[in-house]
Formats: C-alpha cells, structure tokens, sequence
C-alpha cells in the first residue's frame, strides 16, 4: 500500500495530498501555479518574535483614523463602502426640495412612489473618502406606510 503526503500550496494556501509512488505534483490543482521553487522564497523567521508595523502616534492619519473610529462607534447603522468596504461614517443630512426632485410618474392606481421634500443621510468613507446618499430612516419609515395604507384601500 502506498503512502500518501501533503503539502501546502504557497500561492493559495491549499492542501495538496499527493501519493508518494507518484511523486509531488508539478502545479497546483486548484490555483494551476507552480510548486516548484522557482517562484517561492522562504524567510525564515524567530517564533517568538513580535513584528510590529506600529502607525506613528504623532502622524496625521493616525489622530484621523483614531477620530474616524469615535464617530464609528456612535453610530447605530454603521454601511459598508462600495467602493472598497471599509465603514462609511455618517457626516450628515441634506434635504431635497420639491424644485429639485422631479418624481416618476405614479402607476395606476397607485400614489407617487417618492415626493419631495425629504431628507437623505449622506454617508463618507473613513478610508477612501466616497460619498454616499441614503434616504433617512424617518422618510424609509414614511414610504412603507404610505403605500403599505393605499394597498389596504
């Protein structure tokens, strides 16, 4: 009977268990990258040593991300970025006017899905600083009963 050994594939982190009478696979069955050395190096590293990458307590990023986290913490909805989904803190609110909405058109028999004025929670990244618009909950809240009441009609 044969006996079977493993590795571990560098470039994915998967096991590969190959049979010893065959030898080591040449790639890896699952990312297709080699296995050989040729692409790999080791560094080979103390167990009980601490590596640090420790931010400068004195640098500007650092105060700001320490600030960006304060805000974080005090909100109740906390979205993640679209951009690169890191949390987006909430910077404020910005109404919109009936002469700066123009609405859709209702459908037969149903009311206006959306009328003016109303509010939207503007939303900031904390990493990548992209704005983004959300209707606020009180105007969510009004919209469900709205059109949940002509439903019952």
């Amino acid at each position: 009977m044969s006996q079977q050994n493993s590795q571990v594939c560098p470039w994915c982190q998967m096991e590969i268990t190959w049979d010893e009478e065959l030898g080591p696979e040449p790639n890896c069955p699952h990312c297709f990258n080699e296995l050989s050395d040729y692409r790999t190096i080791s560094i080979p590293t103390k167990r009980d040593a601490a590596i640090a990458f420790d931010e400068e307590q004195d640098d500007d990023w650092y105060r700001y991300s320490r600030a960006a986290e304060k805000y974080l913490d005090a909100q109740d909805d906390v979205p993640e970025c679209p951009q690169c989904q890191e949390y987006m803190v909430l910077a404020g609110e910005t109404t919109v006017e009936a002469g700066a909405f123009a609405q859709r058109p209702a459908l037969a028999p149903l009311p206006p899905f959306l009328t003016a004025p109303f509010r939207l929670d503007v939303f900031v990244c904390s990493h990548c600083f992209t704005v983004q618009q959300r209707l606020s909950q009180k105007d969510r809240a009004a919209i469900v009963r709205r059109l949940g009441e002509e439903q019952d009609d």
